[in-house]
């Protein structure tokens, strides 16, 4: 079983400066100061011909967790997330620790007439008998929550950079 996150997010900058911003080093820095929550961090971003790769940490304080998480989880969750960008979008994996799951999913950056849209699709699995839909919901929950945030987080982004 698997549970499945679909995000749409306009952007009135044209996909390639989306992309530009999405995977800046400092951006990538300061987004997970202001909204990775505890033991954010970036791990590492690398460049080559086939395009980016970055890797970062973001915690989930337990107080984030539903009810039935926190007395196994009492220090909260941190997220291992892997974005690898090409020309034509992202593909995106991420584990979480404590948890035997996974999400995995797309992002692509299209056009668009008031400058580009970022559609995204994700999926949590967690191959847990009895509470394994349980915890994928609770999963793609928050991580919705986190995409909306992030969303929000980059528009201001946009703005405060366009304003230099």
């Amino acid at each position: 079983m698997t549970s499945q996150l679909e995000r749409r997010y306009s952007y009135s900058e044209p996909p390639q400066r989306v992309q530009e911003v999405l995977t800046d080093p400092e951006y990538l820095r300061d987004k997970l100061r202001t909204v990775g929550g505890p033991r954010a961090e970036l791990v590492s971003r690398e460049e080559d011909q086939h395009g980016i790769t970055i890797v970062a940490h973001q915690g989930v304080p337990d107080g984030a967790l539903p009810s039935f998480l926190r007395s196994t989880l009492p220090d909260g969750l941190t997220v291992r997330r892997t974005e690898t960008w090409t020309s034509s979008g992202a593909s995106m994996h991420a584990d979480v620790d404590g948890v035997p799951g996974t999400i995995t999913g797309t992002m692509s950056l299209q056009p668009d007439p008031g400058g580009s849209v970022l559609s995204m699709h994700l999926e949590a699995r967690v191959p847990l008998p009895l509470v394994g839909g349980k915890v994928e919901k609770a999963i793609t929950d928050g991580v919705g929550r986190l995409m909306d945030t992030e969303y929000q987080f980059t528009l201001q982004w946009l703005r405060d950079s366009a304003a230099t």
